[in-house]
């Protein structure tokens, strides 16, 4: 069997590496810039505590798609498998995924593989709401076969956010992880937005760690506040605050993590080069050496030309959230 886990395109690697901090994972495999790490698995059923993962499936056979009737060998290979989730389930569904180019459609995996379990389980199926969802997923010319573990996505962790637009918790861990934030340290939010960032670092490194969130939106502001509130995470300090000028509203801190606008609501090009470079002077103010930014931009060029002397780019590299692309960069102070 394999446990496959799910994540943004661009950190299949951090992913890996959660994983094999629960779970040994010799012989996995990496589907890279797909978002996919598989681990073989055996045992019983069990949901890992990813902060990196959205989904987790449980692959239960894995077979070189037939060309002769690939719809009938699927069922065959369906109704060969053992399923006890099935076995007095109020209800399930089958959710078939296909990569590639086939001569049947997602629907119809659906229809023939749900008709046959169906038949030989005699457990209702609910197409919105089912208890078991058994998938079916056909890549190239490979298909596999397994129960989805999880209903809701691990990245729904907190209340949902407000404001369209908002980055998942999984990329404020990333950036949470690539700043090489630790326990103890003193972290700030200077765009908090909704408040995933502030609110993933706390859940993360716990009341030990300072996490101040700014912005100036104060309806955001009250937002990002509720959610912290309702999280159980109220250490964190909201402050109306202007991210051109973080000196004046902000202690010394060990690692900034940032969202900054990418300039559709700013208009120019020159404000947003300047909004970036008073942010990055003001967080080269607040660091000590060795302290670090890590930010998601989709407008990495700028922002390289608004960086002051005094900071190294130490990593980078490109994600991907609702079909677009923006980068992660983190930086150093010297």
């Amino acid at each position: 069997m394999w446990l496959e886990a799910t994540t943004h395109p661009g950190l299949e690697d951090l992913l890996l590496e959660e994983l094999s901090a629960l779970r040994p994972t010799e012989g996995a495999e990496v589907d890279a810039r797909k978002g996919r790490v598989r681990i073989p698995w055996e045992g019983p059923l069990e949901v890992l505590p990813l902060r990196l993962a959205h989904h987790l499936v449980l692959f239960r056979a894995r077979m070189p798609l037939s060309r002769e009737d690939p719809l009938r060998a699927l069922e065959r290979a369906a109704l060969a498998l053992p399923w006890p989730e099935l076995v007095g389930a109020q209800s399930f569904r089958v959710e078939a995924r296909r990569e590639g180019e086939h001569p049947f459609t997602s629907p119809e995996v659906e229809r023939r593989v749900g008709e046959a379990l169906h038949r030989a389980y005699r457990v209702p199926v609910d197409l919105k709401c089912p208890a078991v969802r058994v998938r079916v997923d056909v890549r190239g010319e490979e298909a596999f076969l397994g129960v989805q573990l999880t209903e809701r996505p691990l990245s729904r962790r907190f209340p949902k956010a407000a404001f369209r637009g908002s980055l998942t918790p999984v990329l404020a861990q990333a950036l949470l992880r690539l700043s090489g934030a630790r326990p103890g340290m003193r972290l700030l939010d200077p765009f908090t937005g909704s408040g995933t960032i502030a609110l993933e670092a706390a859940s993360t490194l716990g009341p030990a760690s300072p996490v101040y969130a700014g912005d100036l939106d104060e309806e955001r502001l009250r937002c990002a506040q509720e959610a912290a509130l309702a999280s159980g995470l109220s250490w964190i300090r909201f402050l109306r605050a202007d991210a051109r000028h973080l000196p004046r509203f902000f202690p010394e801190v060990d690692r900034i993590l940032a969202n900054p606008p990418h300039g559709l609501r700013l208009g120019r090009r020159e404000a947003l080069w300047g909004l970036y470079r008073d942010f990055l002077e003001g967080a080269l103010a607040l660091l000590p050496p060795g302290g670090r930014v890590a930010l998601l931009t989709l407008r990495p060029a700028l922002l390289k030309r608004a960086l002051p002397r005094g900071f190294a780019l130490r990593h980078a590299r490109v994600v991907e959230q609702g079909g677009v692309y923006p980068r992660i960069l983190v930086l150093e102070k010297l």
